[in-house]
């Protein structure tokens, strides 16, 4: 981490998430805007590794930033930092390309862990937010039953074309359920980085970038349920 971007317009907050990351990284340099233009006009001249950006901004959404940062700096994680936890907000950010998603109500100490949990590969995303993204698809199974059948057809498909290996779909899960990779290394004893080849493997396998979509095709998969905590 050399470099970050914070998009934040209440002052206060800005510097909250300012010295947050100081706290997180060591060295890390923060440019501050607090509208989108400001953002655009820092990201012509410099090329970041992080964002954290607001979603209520006095000329647009956070969100709508996503696509010209990947753009212009294609290898930074790009987190939403935010209030809002419905379900609406949290999908659009992901189908934007967003690699993580965190509330500023999560306690500082937890705020601080997950993005640490960056430079281990997993990306920053508030435990309620998984929740909500398991929920939503949870949801999506209540649709009328013509509909369903096509959709589980579509689905099954798909899978079908898919082969995780057992100990591909045991670290999936324990992707989903929100567990770092450390923990997976620890619980099947396995080295942090073979859990790190697993992890690719899956990515890969299931064409996903992100913890949030590994929670979304494991709910899909039968392989955790909507109750998780």
């Amino acid at each position: 981490m050399q470099q970050a971007l914070i998009v934040e317009d209440v002052p206060e907050t800005s510097e909250w998430l300012h010295l947050t990351l100081q706290k997180a990284f060591q060295q890390i340099h923060s440019f501050q805007a607090d509208s989108c233009r400001q953002a655009r006009q820092i990201l012509q001249a410099h090329c970041i590794s992080l964002a954290l950006l607001d979603i209520n901004l006095p000329d647009g959404s956070g969100i709508e930033l996503v696509p010209c940062i990947r753009e212009r700096c294609p290898d930074a994680y790009i987190v939403i930092t935010t209030i809002f936890d419905d379900e609406e907000h949290i999908l659009k950010a992901l189908k934007a390309g967003a690699h993580g998603y965190l509330l500023k109500d999560l306690p500082e100490r937890l705020f601080i862990q997950k993005l640490r949990g960056i430079l281990n590969g997993d990306p920053p995303i508030s435990p309620s937010i998984s929740r909500r993204i398991l929920q939503y698809f949870s949801a999506e199974r209540s649709v009328p039953q013509t509909q369903a059948n096509n959709m589980d057809i579509q689905a099954d498909s798909r899978h079908e074309a898919i082969s995780l290996s057992p100990r591909e779909r045991e670290v999936l899960t324990l992707v989903a359920k929100g567990l770092s990779r450390p923990e997976i290394s620890s619980l099947l004893g396995l080295s942090t980085n073979t859990v790190a080849r697993y992890i690719r493997d899956v990515y890969q396998k299931l064409n996903i970038s992100s913890r949030a979509e590994a929670a979304v095709e494991a709910c899909r998969m039968g392989l955790v349920s909507t109750e998780l905590h």
